[in-house]
């Protein structure tokens, strides 16, 4: 259900009146002085001797993991970052190809359900930020696209500490364009596979000597692998105004409309535990899902550099979310008579609203011998959701092998009451939260971190088929923390150790309840904490970046629902041990390459037992490995610009994605096989233009990227997309 348009004008005339207001009453907001002033170029930077640190190096600095401009390799924490000419050369479009560079990063539908990215990270919940700040649940998110990001930065495991209540398995933060004070354009256009059209415009420059600013719009369509079709509009505005040399203040507004049909059955299994042996384009979800979207979020930030060792930053976010869609829920697996029951579908209709509100200041003091980074700061959070879903049972298809969707429309079907809800959420949190960061002269770093939050929550309406009002409501105060050590012996040699742990009350619409007592008036936080160890090591003279960990990782207290239990459990208990690796660099001329691999070993550690009525077994899911999560993975890519200087323009690139097998089910009956999957490219380049070909699947290979509700989804089939750009500067 889309956002009725004078809303929208609403906000914006809201805003250019705050901007009017600032503009007469602010003696000065700002920005860090250092900020690019020149125009940014999309071909891939050249790194020179005693230069700025390559994007996504070690040696770079990010506020992911940190809140400060810390290099990488001073964190005692595994970040890694997914730079620009990464995505450039792979010619990324949507986050499920980004997040391969990255160890540990696997899809899962779950909370996605088709129409949004989802993930885990290290077999654990994740979540997103988008500059840092909090975008949205995700669990019925959205999908995301790479019109304005300019990286993908990725913190592995809880980040309650800098973040507040979060997942366990980290944080994706999707950094973005900013207003650059030297005029830029860039018009780019992708023709591919799939009926696929994309267009979008981004231009920047400056409106005065003291004013900058930046627009983005973009355009995707799609008819979609296996009809999936997409159709997104995004307008993406943005401002910086330097009122002096101390102080920025700062405008982003992103404006979305997204159509996405979502599939949650993919391919089925059989009674054989095996994907039926069907064409990959056999489709058993209704035809008539969908999901439409309204997203229009509004960020406004303040920073005042008083001296280089002080600042103080002020952030607004304000973002309202619409959602109305249609998608399948429960389906069994194929039973002894090839026949696919227990189906059904849902409508649901949320209206959310996020608001929230940081002021921070970091602090530099101290001698060389001592010298701390203090961060403190408070945050204000402000949630209000108001979510209606009505079910319906849907006839069962008589043949998976020869599959035939008898519904064409939810007409002549009954609403299912105990599958539906009528709810109204909202949650007021302040956190207070402090961060030390010391370096004892070069080779030893340490830091701490600590924050208290207090969460008023609640959850009432109308459940399943109750006819009476129920009322889940509660004040929570939970503490989170972090600890951790960096010794560097060498400029290019860094080892940490380091623990955190987080808290979590799950807000989301999707869930059937907000986590809570029997009796109803208890909610329960979930909890998690993390223990990792580390290497990162600069090699080949600062050329490539190493990175490596060894970590545990648990997850308690979360609710979860099992098939042959009706109601939800609190009783899961997730641990994951393993071992990543991340390499990324330009070890020679012309060559760029990233790569990775994790091993972990994900267990469920609950108690509960989970039946499966197709081949009648009951038992514990203790010891299993939860739904989806695969035992390893590997990523490797690379691209090579051609050096003669008659071939100079042309670069190649490719590489291959390997994942190992998962399980569709809590307790591993159906086993989703694994897949390597090869691509390719070739491009050309050129100071004012580019073009670029990206070849997918090259060998066409039959494969299932996660499980789903009773099957798994496919990957897509050979593809290729061309894009082309065109600069200005």
């Amino acid at each position: 259900m889309c956002h009725p348009l004078p809303r929208t004008a609403t906000s914006l005339a809201a805003l250019a009146s705050l901007i009017g207001a600032a503009v007469a009453t602010t003696p000065a907001l700002a920005q860090n002085a250092n900020s690019d002033t020149t125009a940014e170029s999309s071909l891939p930077s050249i790194t020179v001797q005693g230069a700025r640190a390559r994007s996504g190096s070690l040696r770079s600095q990010t506020q992911t993991g940190s809140k400060t401009d810390t290099p990488l390799r001073d964190l005692p924490a595994s970040v890694v970052v997914v730079p620009k000419e990464v995505l450039h050369d792979q010619g990324t479009l949507t986050m499920n190809q980004a997040v391969e560079n990255v160890s540990g990063v696997q899809p899962v539908m779950g909370g996605g359900y088709g129409f949004a990215n989802n993930y885990v990270i290290r077999g654990q919940a994740m979540r997103f930020l988008r500059d840092g700040y909090f975008d949205g649940t995700t669990q019925n998110g959205y999908w995301r696209t790479f019109a304005d990001v300019e990286r993908v930065e990725v913190l592995k495991g809880p980040g309650s500490a800098l973040y507040g209540a979060g997942q366990p398995g980290g944080s994706l933060n999707v950094v973005t364009k900013q207003p650059q004070r030297r005029f830029g354009a860039e018009l780019s256009t992708t023709l591919g596979s799939f009926g696929t059209v994309q267009g979008s415009a981004d231009i920047t420059g400056p409106l005065s000597n003291n004013v900058a600013a930046r627009l983005i719009v973009n355009t995707e369509k799609t008819d979609g692998w296996r009809s999936l079709s997409r159709e997104i509009n995004e307008v993406l505005p943005s401002l910086t105004w330097w009122v002096n040399d101390n102080s920025t203040f700062t405008i982003d507004y992103d404006h979305r409309e997204l159509k996405v049909k979502p599939d949650n059955y993919g391919l089925p299994f059989n009674i054989n535990r095996q994907i039926v042996p069907v064409h990959l384009e056999a489709k058993y979800y209704s035809p008539f899902n969908y999901s439409d979207q309204t997203i229009d979020r509004l960020t406004l930030g303040h920073e005042w550099q008083f001296s280089s060792d002080l600042l103080l930053r002020t952030a607004l976010i304000q973002d309202w979310r619409s959602l109305d869609m249609l998608r399948n829920a429960g389906g069994n697996p194929g039973d002894i008579n090839n026949a696919m029951t227990g189906r059904n579908v849902r409508t649901q209709n949320d209206d959310a609203r996020y608001l929230s509100l940081q002021n921070e200041i970091v602090w530099k003091f101290g001698e060389p011998t001592a010298r701390h980074t203090v961060l403190a700061g408070i945050e204000f959070n402000h949630t209000r959701a108001d979510t209606v879903r009505i079910g319906y049972n849907l006839p069962s298809i008589t043949n998976i092998n020869q599959p035939v969707v008898p519904e064409t429309s939810l007409a002549g079907l009954s609403p299912v009451p105990s599958q539906g809800f009528n709810r109204h959420i909202s949650s007021q949190a302040w956190g207070l939260y402090a961060q030390d960061q010391i370096a004892f002269g070069e080779q030893f770093k340490l830091r701490a971190g600590l924050r208290t939050d207090s969460a008023k929550v609640t959850d009432q309406g109308l459940q399943g088929a109750s006819v009476v009002p129920r009322t889940v409501k509660d004040t929570v105060t939970w503490t989170t923390g972090s600890l951790g050590g960096v010794w560097q012996p060498s400029s290019q040699t860094s080892f940490y150790a380091g623990w955190s742990n987080g808290k979590f009350v799950n807000l989301a619409t999707e869930a059937g309840r907000v986590s809570a007592s029997a009796d109803g008036r208890t909610v329960i936080p979930e909890s998690s904490s993390q223990l990792e160890v580390g290497a990162k090591l600069s090699l080949l003279n600062n050329k490539l970046d190493l990175t490596t960990a060894l970590f545990e990782t648990r997850r308690q207290d979360y609710y979860i629902t099992l098939p042959g239990n009706l109601d939800p459990t609190p009783d899961g208990k997730d641990r994951t041990r393993g071992f990543e690796l991340d390499l990324s660099g330009s070890p020679m001329t012309g060559l760029t390459t990233t790569a990775n691999l994790v091993w972990q070993d994900a267990k469920t550690t609950s108690n509960a037992s989970a039946t499966n009525t197709q081949l009648g077994v009951t038992a514990s899911i203790n010891g299993k490995r939860p739904a989806a999560v695969a035992k390893t993975g590997a990523r490797l890519w690379a691209a090579y610009r051609l050096q003669a200087e008659s071939l100079r323009g042309w670069g190649v690139g490719g590489g291959f994605t390997y994942r190992g097998d998962t399980y569709a089910d809590s307790l591993n009956l159906y086993r989703v096989p694994s897949y390597t999957v090869l691509d390719a490219s070739v491009f050309y380049e050129t100071k004012s233009w580019d073009i670029g070909l990206n070849l997918r699947n090259l060998t066409d290979r039959r494969y299932f990227t996660n499980a789903t509700f009773s099957g798994a989804l496919p990957g897509e089939e050979r593809s290729a997309f061309l894009t082309a750009r065109l600069r200005f500067n």
